[in-house]
């Protein structure tokens, strides 16, 4: 395999969906350990493929589908990959069309879905689970939207995009609702939009995508900070948090 420069926005991305996918996870196990190991092959082949989406060999093939091996022993097949599977077909589709925009956008927003691949290869995906990781997806989908209008040589019209996006995030916040009923999940979408709401205008200069690069970075660790927090403590009362209430009530 050919020495490809690292896409630090997609190793960043990848990164944290794995640590959003190990932190929902209820139990750490040898699987987990896999899960791992299997994460790190595919950060640095990711990075070589997309470079080769649209002149790729039967080599590229052969490396799909080696990588694709892990995932088909241990996936535990459920309803909910059908939102990954669907981000990567649009992606594939947009990229071999030369859709750029599409591409990015779509693109992002599988990898965040990637951690409900791995979810699902540790544990069998709950609700909760899931609606935390829509969240996350419907967040880095915001940044990669908001990163390609900001683009100088972009010529797309920041209404509408924002628009289409904001669209999204209102039927991801209903279904959360609807599905759960809980105002903690709901609070994610505070994210994406307050990160909409800021989004300003258009860079002149293209060092600047540097900077708003850095803010997402920074942005979306705290994202999987704070929901790896609220599933554990507000939504399922850990051990730990149960044991210090049943303190509390003991000594007073």
């Amino acid at each position: 395999m050919q020495k490809t420069p690292m896409a630090h926005g997609l190793m960043s991305s990848l990164i944290l969906s794995l640590v959003l996918s190990l932190g929902l996870s209820s139990k750490i196990s040898i699987i987990s350990l896999i899960v791992i190991i299997n994460a790190i092959i595919d950060i640095y082949c990711f990075n070589y493929l997309r470079l080769r989406i649209n002149k790729i060999k039967v080599k590229d093939i052969a490396l799909v589908t080696v990588l694709l091996i892990p995932y088909i022993i241990l996936v535990k097949l459920t309803l909910y990959l059908i939102l990954p599977v669907s981000l990567l077909i649009i992606y594939l589709a947009s990229s071999l069309r030369k859709k750029y925009v599409l591409t990015n956008i779509s693109g992002s927003s599988f990898l965040s879905s990637m951690s409900l691949v791995w979810l699902s290869m540790i544990s069998y995906v709950k609700t909760y689970q899931f609606l935390i990781i829509l969240s996350w997806i419907m967040f880095t989908l915001t940044l990669a939207s908001i990163v390609e209008y900001k683009l100088p040589f972009r010529k797309i019209d920041k209404i509408k995009i924002i628009g289409y996006t904001l669209s999204l995030i209102v039927i991801a916040i209903a279904l959360t609702y609807l599905i759960s009923g809980n105002y903690y999940l709901v609070t994610l979408y505070l994210f994406p939009l307050i990160a909409l709401s800021l989004s300003g205008n258009k860079i002149i200069n293209i060092k600047e995508i540097k900077k708003i690069g850095r803010i997402g970075m920074y942005s979306s660790i705290l994202f999987v900070l704070i929901s790896i927090f609220i599933y554990h403590l507000l939504i399922l009362s850990t051990p730990i948090a149960l044991n210090i209430i049943f303190i509390h009530k003991a000594l007073f």
